[in-house]
């Protein structure tokens, strides 16, 4: 059913759209008064935080195949996407511990300049899962591939997540000299900007925000997008409900959202990052596009997986979201996209940093 209004048509929300409609606000209402504190605080608060969510999405992954597995799956899907989620923290601190042991301080916000796992970690994984294969006759080769390629985007992603809210702090602290000149609200970077309340709360929150914005923008817009003025269906194979139309919201509406605030703080003196000022407008674009795109492809290959497994959602933690994985698919896209652009911006665009 639709209507028309003028020369535009309108369809008709299904039914129970608003009660569906209702359930995801007062979900999103909780989240946002209990998460968003603890990401505006970073520190050890944003720490714990995206490790509690990350336990979550580990179990999600376990159960999401909905077969019974042996004790050893479960311990050994814990440790390896753990480790691969912690590798920048606990390689940057053990390295800084070897220098000079007496005078160590666990850091957080030090060591999140690149992006990595341990190359003997992947290895030692798909080793682990092999053999769990080779054991486990209920664990085949699909399991196999499922449990190597989620642990390493899993891990990845929620690695991505770390660096966008400390990379910001490490790149005041030790601005190299492309950066030279360049302030954020009036005061140049470095180890004194670092010490300002205001930069180290919501001066290094804005790249999260910015990263953040044009995923979760993007799926709004083309939620609404699709639901009033879906017509063509994007991939019924993966996404029953997903239109063109909701596609195209999406990526508008999200790129806009994201551009408008990065331009914005750069216009006003509060860059995101020392080499994203106003006169680089175009990386900000640059961003703030690929993030909606990347941001989509998360979503689908998500639902992809759930259409293999035939399951509606990873979980049930959040009432009418589904998981955490179900709320987390396009952030770990984008994020994960926007720390490789990241990196090779400030290394000059030389990619044999990886």
């Amino acid at each position: 059913m639709s209507k028309k209004i003028g020369n535009i048509e309108i369809n008709t929300p299904p039914e129970g759209y608003k009660t569906s409609l209702k359930s995801r606000l007062i979900v999103a209402g909780v989240l946002l008064v209990t998460a968003v504190p603890t990401f505006i605080l970073g520190g050890w608060f944003y720490f714990f935080a995206i490790m509690a969510f990350l336990l979550v999405a580990i179990a999600e992954v376990i159960k999401a195949p909905r077969k019974k597995y042996n004790w050893f799956v479960y311990v050994a899907t814990y440790v390896i996407i753990l480790s691969f989620v912690y590798w920048m923290f606990f390689k940057g601190n053990m390295s800084s511990y070897l220098k000079d042991p007496d005078n160590f301080v666990m850091s957080l916000d030090e060591h999140y300049e690149s992006f990595e796992v341990s190359v003997i970690g992947i290895a030692a994984s798909l080793l682990v899962y092999c053999v769990v294969g080779i054991l486990d006759k209920n664990f085949g080769l699909d399991d196999i591939a499922y449990f190597f390629f989620m642990s390493l985007l899993v891990g990845l992603g929620f690695q991505s997540f770390y660096f966008i809210r400390y990379f910001p702090i490490k790149a005041a602290a030790e601005p190299i000299p492309a950066y030279i000149g360049a302030t954020w609200g009036g005061q140049a970077y470095g180890p004194e900007l670092i010490n300002n309340n205001f930069f180290k709360y919501f001066g290094s929150f804005e790249l999260l925000l910015f990263v953040f914005i044009a995923p979760m923008f993007s799926d709004i817009a083309a939620y609404f997008g699709g639901v009033y003025f879906g017509k063509h269906k994007l991939n019924e194979r993966i996404s029953p409900k997903k239109t063109w139309e909701g596609f195209y919201w999406g990526i508008i509406v999200g790129f806009v959202a994201s551009a408008a605030f990065g331009l914005i703080l750069a216009a006003t003196g509060h860059p995101i990052l020392p080499f994203l000022t106003i006169d680089k407008w175009y990386y900000i674009v640059l961003i703030a596009l690929v993030e909606p795109i990347l941001g989509t492809v998360g979503d689908l290959s998500f639902s992809l997986i759930k259409r293999y497994y035939d399951i509606k959602d990873y979980g049930n933690i959040l009432r009418g979201h589904g998981g955490i994985l179900d709320r987390a698919d396009s952030v770990i896209f984008a994020s994960i996209g926007a720390v490789i652009i990241l990196v090779l911006m400030k290394n000059g665009w030389n990619f044999l940093v990886y």
